[in-house]
């Protein structure tokens, strides 16, 4: 049915949720997974140098969190015998998250996509919008979204 799920993950508590259910899935299909971590550097535009460069390393060390919590995950439900027959691709990447998912969507072929309803950040509500909201807004393939 599946052959490769994108997991987008900050590592949010919706995040968690919603790796748990793509995992099932991957599991029951045999698909592959993508799971990514976006590193939001469009803040750039609004603080100077210097508080742009130390807000992205906070960020990119909660990114590296994420995708760390997210491997063990996936470790342990190797361990029990599940997913045995299932891949895991990580990557940290840079950009605007919303559209990093949404080239990530494209470019990986992927035939679902699963994410959070919420992420870490208020603040990213406040300045930009919710970016799972943006992402549902001009997403080309199937989604499920996890709160």
């Amino acid at each position: 049915m599946y052959r490769r799920i994108l997991i987008p993950t900050d590592g949010s508590g919706d995040a968690r949720k919603a790796t748990r259910h793509a995992f099932h899935i991957a599991g029951m299909s045999g698909a592959d997974i993508l799971a990514i971590s976006v590193v939001d550097t469009s803040y750039r535009k609004i603080w100077d140098e210097d508080i742009s460069r130390r807000l992205e390393e906070i960020l990119k060390k909660q990114a590296e969190k994420a995708i760390s919590i997210l491997k063990e995950e996936f470790s342990s439900q190797q361990e029990l015998g599940h997913m045995t027959e299932t891949r895991l691709d990580t990557v940290i990447l840079e950009g605007n998250p919303a559209e990093v998912i949404l080239e990530v969507m494209e470019d990986e072929d992927v035939d679902l996509v699963v994410m959070g309803s919420s992420g870490k950040h208020g603040l990213d509500r406040i300045i930009s919008g919710s970016i799972t909201r943006k992402v549902l807004k001009s997403a080309t393939k199937p989604m499920m979204v996890v709160g």
